[in-house]
């Protein structure tokens, strides 16, 4: 299973954005920066930070970068990333830190486990990277001393490779700004499906069909896939609670019908249109944080993608996908290919 957290939202928000913007406040443009990219687009906190026990999906304010386990059997920890001398990162280097965040290598030359989405984060621009370190060096020490995570042998193929940092001069156009928010926020990951050996599914990125199981709150990817066990065209046992990543790409199964309006409405309110809620395994409760220009960017650059057929509900009853290979709603209405 993977370690990686998704989830959904309730009251414990509020306080979490209102430490938050207290932060901000009064901070150098450099800190506000990096606090805008480390509590929004980037999720620094759904991992390393313990999450608030009446609200699973956020982080517990007064903790913000002390660090949790995601996982004690493997064990997958999240290190403190405060900046504590003894426990966190107070004697990390500002390119040290640059380099765990966009590359991840840890301080000591080894490589950090893929649960970190550094291949995601590798796109950071200098100026960016800089924003997150210098605001991480903003938080207040907390000693939290926490294990390593154990080794990943095989941490699998992913579907979007690192790539070089991009230049600012380069973000000028609303495409380009919204791809490169998009490469930020992780959302080609979970919005493409895999292939029985968890491979990505080439030629459906962004189609959505990617499975999280969701507990107390917070949706979990699952691995395996239990879609892939003998029965699974009959549904197999556990299947409760097993949401699907939803189509994002312009194709009329996916948001070919939203407009910009619609769309930052969805990420602002967890529901589309303001109707119908949005899975527990979307991480809005931090893309709300966004202006309205950002998350206008990444509709536009959306807009630009192939179209995927490939109809995902996460209200209907599951069926089979012969598209997927996996159970979801209105999976039985899609093509083999």
């Amino acid at each position: 299973m993977n370690a990686i957290r998704h989830g959904g939202f309730l009251v414990g928000t509020f306080v979490w954005l209102a430490v938050v913007a207290a932060a901000e406040s009064g901070s150098s443009p450099q800190v506000q920066r990096g606090a805008y990219l480390a509590s929004g687009i980037g999720r620094c906190f759904w991992c390393h930070a313990p999450l608030d026990g009446g609200d699973p999906a956020t982080p517990k304010a007064e903790t913000l970068g002390s660090g949790d386990v995601l996982d004690e059997k493997t064990p997958v920890v999240a290190p403190n990333i405060t900046p504590d001398g003894e426990t966190g990162i107070g004697r990390w280097s500002d390119a040290e830190i640059a380099r765990a965040i966009r590359e991840g290598i840890g301080r000591d030359g080894r490589a950090l486990r893929s649960d970190h989405p550094s291949h995601y984060y590798s796109v950071m621009t200098d100026e960016d990277a800089s924003a997150v370190v210098a605001y991480l060096r903003s938080l207040p020490p907390a000693s939290r001393p926490l294990r390593r995570s154990a080794p990943q042998r095989n941490p699998g193929e992913t579907v979007q490779p690192p790539v070089r940092p991009a230049r600012a001069e380069g973000l000028r156009s609303e495409t380009d700004r919204g791809a490169y928010l998009v490469q930020l926020g992780e959302c080609r990951g979970c919005h493409t499906t895999t292939t029985r050996d968890g491979r990505p599914e080439r030629g459906m990125e962004f189609g959505g069909g990617r499975r999280f199981r969701v507990e107390k709150g917070v949706g979990i990817e699952i691995d395996p896939d239990p879609a892939f066990t003998p029965g699974a065209q009959r549904g197999v046992a556990g299947e409760d609670g097993l949401v699907s990543s939803a189509n994002i790409s312009p194709d009329p199964s996916g948001i070919a019908f939203y407009t910009r309006e619609v769309f930052i409405q969805t990420i602002r309110t967890g529901h589309v249109a303001g109707v119908r809620r949005l899975s527990a395994a979307m991480p809005w409760v931090f893309f709300r944080r966004m202006t309205d220009d950002d998350l206008g960017a990444i509709f536009a650059y959306l807009r630009t993608l192939r179209p995927v057929r490939h109809r995902v509900s996460n209200f209907d009853p599951p069926t089979y996908c012969p598209r997927c290979g996996r159970r979801h709603g209105l999976g039985a209405l899609n093509p083999a290919n």
